[in-house]
């Protein structure tokens, strides 16, 4: 079994959270807990250097953010990392705070590389 950890930030707390992603045997990364950590935790783990691509769906148990509760994730275009979503067409980013517009679901996988956190 091959699993990793990624980081996300809440978009409402503004807070970092870990997120557990297992690769199953379909190929694909399914997001089975979350839980509370701080940025430098992260770094000092390790979980800042962990890489996934592909699809990454939420299991049954997942519990989403500690924070806001929200199941939903987007990627950042401008700094490729991983926040919140709760399905608002325009939003900020978690980390950058960069606008984001025009939000929709994707149906491409992802590539989400730590060295970008």
């Amino acid at each position: 079994m091959e699993a990793n950890i990624i980081m996300q930030k809440c978009s409402k707390a503004k807070k970092t959270f870990g997120v557990r992603v297992q690769l199953m045997s379909d190929g694909d990364w399914w997001r089975t807990w979350a839980f509370p950590m701080k940025e430098s935790q992260g770094k000092n783990e390790g979980f800042d250097k962990n890489s996934v691509k592909g699809n990454m769906y939420a299991t049954e148990e997942y519990p989403g953010c500690p924070y806001c509760h929200s199941m939903g994730f987007v990627q950042c275009g401008s700094c490729q990392k991983l926040t919140c979503w709760n399905g608002e067409t325009t939003m900020k980013c978690g980390w950058c705070g960069e606008t984001m517009e025009n939000i929709v679901t994707a149906t491409d996988k992802f590539d989400i590389s730590g060295g970008k956190f």
